[in-house]
């Protein structure tokens, strides 16, 4: 007969518990994860698919990342020339009837509405959604533009001498021309436009908008010439006045057209950026089962292991318990 000492007996008990409690922190893991806790032992040691499926994830991860950002920068434009859309449209139509009534207050109060539509728009096109600057280009960490306030000074000292509308537009056109003092001055962004987002393995999306675009500087240059018409420091006649108006009122209807082609390329942007997001949350689900079911575990049945278990380890405290409980005294 083969008796175990109290030592060995303890042990042994010891043992069984450290290995029953690991088992059962092993299936406590794969019934709250549901995977396996040792793919590698799972799949034999070939854990190749298993990586090309993880390599997968992540790269939908960075679209899903991308196609995020997309969504977010292009409404928030859309947003931003919405409002610069409807504030230009509104103004164009008071400046082309200055012509109607043609007396000092009324020119003076339609240049101060020009004068005020400057400022709200070019603080449109300074817009910062989430501590960034949508109009800047990479320097998403500055304004796009510098105060409507130094744009109209650019513009009396160009303005300086004009005496007709013609001078007045011949003095304006190189400042919003490529290289002009708008360009170098007033906008104070990157010259560099941001990179397009990849969207999927197919699909990016430029969002590069400027404050700089052509669209952008046809609202503002007639915006600057009404602001400016009634301004007593270049003494421009009534008639003149009237003339620079009416003609601001004109370009900026015309601008319109620009806007609305510009938002329309950008409401397109946002419709195929919302179809390859759609694509890849699929694409995203379908990897998703495919890792499932190569490593994923049956819940029921390591539900039923681990109460198996743990009914073990229970029994096995109880055995310890009474085994360390025996006396001689209890034998008699």
């Amino acid at each position: 007969m083969e008796v175990v000492g109290d030592m060995a007996r303890a042990l042994i008990l010891r043992t069984n518990q450290v290995s029953l409690r690991e088992e059962m922190d092993k299936l406590a893991v794969e019934v709250a994860t549901g995977f396996v806790t040792d793919p590698g032992q799972h799949l034999g040691g070939d854990v190749s698919g298993l990586l090309a499926i993880d390599r997968s994830l992540a790269r939908l991860e960075a679209y899903r990342v991308n196609t995020t950002e997309a969504t977010f920068l292009t409404s928030s434009m859309q947003v931003t020339m919405d409002e610069i859309q409807t504030r230009s449209e509104s103004v164009s139509q008071s400046l082309i009837a200055a012509e109607l009534t043609p007396n000092g207050a009324l020119l003076s109060t339609l240049a101060d509405d020009a004068e005020n539509a400057l400022a709200q728009i070019m603080n449109a096109l300074n817009r910062n959604v989430a501590g960034r600057f949508l109009f800047s280009g990479t320097a998403t960490d500055q304004k796009a533009l510098a105060p409507s306030d130094d744009l109209l000074n650019d513009a009396r000292t160009a303005l300086a001498g004009a005496s007709s509308l013609a001078d007045v537009e011949a003095a304006l056109d190189p400042l919003f021309d490529t290289g002009g003092s708008f360009e170098t001055t007033t906008y104070t962004g990157s010259d560099t436009g941001i990179s397009p987002l990849r969207l999927s393995e197919t699909e990016t999306a430029d969002v590069d908008i400027r404050a700089t675009d052509p669209t952008f500087r046809q609202v503002l240059k007639p915006l600057v010439m009404a602001a400016l018409a009634a301004d007593p420091t270049l003494g421009l006649s009534t008639d003149v006045q009237v003339e620079v108006l009416s003609k601001a009122g004109r370009d900026l209807l015309g601008a319109q057209e620009g806007l609305v082609e510009l938002r329309a390329g950008l409401g397109a942007l946002e419709a195929r950026v919302e179809e390859t997001t759609t694509r890849n949350a699929a694409e995203i689900t379908a990897t998703r089962i495919a890792r499932l079911e190569l490593v994923g575990t049956d819940q029921y049945e390591t539900a039923s292991r681990y109460e198996s278990i743990r009914s073990q380890l229970e029994s096995l405290y109880a055995i310890t318990v009474r085994s360390q409980r025996l006396s001689l005294a209890e034998f008699l």
